[in-house]
């Protein structure tokens, strides 16, 4: 057991290691830990309701949160807010955070809560995913550059692949150019900062960024109504096909998966567009790639984007409320 002595000099350099890297991007000064708010954030009378690493007894705060910034997994705690008969305090270590586990967070009259700062920037929501979190919402994440910006993640629908959605519009605002004209590779946000089904699309920047972060990409329809059941889907691999910077007119190109209205494959070709003129999508009334999707298509039929002549038959475009979305994503590691 560390002398009291040894345990703050230890304190001081697991924290100024940390205080070193969160504040270089923020100021070109050295900053030494003086406070344990400078290393914590407090929230008194509160607790994050998830499964921790451990909980333990100690004397006091700091030994609460030695223990912590000794444990390389440890992103945040809880800590009674008095002691008890035997004049020590629960200390409960956990390996998630407020910005993880949001709803988990409540407010109780029995503990506070304490929140690393800086040792936890999820560039995805496949990050989320593999430090426990397990509910669909907003998340925050990070860009290449360090910058936060709320994302919507997709953590359930398909088990042990975690989706941060890149786009989304409905039928009716099918026109604005963003969703309509206007290929992955060109920046054209729409409402980046506010993540809805209606009219939304990420800078290029966040997009880039998510990519380098992601292994694969989906299209889906009408996601907040039906979830992911696998009609009217599309889901293919960087690897195979990089959409983001894909510039081409009926290039047959390979996906893991499709289904236009009930007509699916797996691990076949279909036929893609993307130009200045014209949004990424496929069309199922030709058959010249290995999809042969035209039983009940309209022609000219244009699925999972640009929407120039559509089929009320394809979810995505069956009223003017229903909706397309874009998501990059990757498996979760075992």
């Amino acid at each position: 057991m560390f002398s009291p002595f040894f345990r703050r000099f230890l304190f001081f350099v697991l924290s100024s290691k940390i205080l070193e890297a969160l504040y270089a991007e923020e100021s070109p000064a050295m900053h030494h830990p003086n406070h344990l708010q400078d290393v914590f954030v407090k929230e008194e009378y509160h607790f994050l309701n998830v499964p921790g690493i451990g909980t333990i007894t100690v004397y006091d705060t700091f030994d609460c949160t030695f223990e912590c910034l000794s444990n390389p997994s440890c992103l945040s705690l809880n800590l009674a807010a008095a002691k008890g008969a035997d004049r020590q305090l629960w200390c409960e270590l956990l390996t998630s955070n407020k910005d993880i586990n949001p709803d988990e967070f409540k407010e109780n009259k029995t503990s506070h809560h304490f929140a690393l700062k800086g040792r936890f920037r999820p560039t995805s929501c496949v990050e989320h995913g593999q430090q426990g979190a397990y509910k669909d919402g907003i998340y925050k994440i990070y860009d290449n550059d360090g910058n936060s910006f709320p994302a919507y993640c997709d953590l359930k629908s398909e088990p042990g692949i975690a989706w941060t959605l890149v786009m989304s519009w409905s039928k009716k605002n099918r026109c604005i150019s963003a969703f309509r004209s206007t290929p992955f590779h060109v920046n054209a946000p729409e409402n980046e900062n506010s993540p809805n089904g209606d009219r939304y699309r990420l800078s290029l920047e966040r997009m880039r960024s998510l990519q380098v972060h992601s292994t694969h990409w989906r299209a889906t329809c009408s996601y907040p109504t039906h979830g992911i059941d696998f009609t009217d889907y599309l889901r293919g691999n960087f690897k195979d096909f990089n959409i983001v910077d894909f510039l081409g007119n009926d290039e047959c190109k390979k996906v893991e998966y499709v289904d236009i209205r009930g007509l699916n494959g797996t691990n076949l070709t279909a036929p893609f567009w993307a130009n200045f003129e014209l949004g990424l999508h496929t069309d199922s009334s030709i058959d010249f790639c290995e999809l042969n999707a035209t039983v009940g298509a309209v022609s000219s039929e244009d699925n999972f984007g640009f929407y120039n002549d559509i089929n009320p038959k394809f979810r995505c475009t069956q009223a003017d409320n229903s909706t397309t979305q874009w998501w990059f994503g990757a498996h979760l590691k075992k």
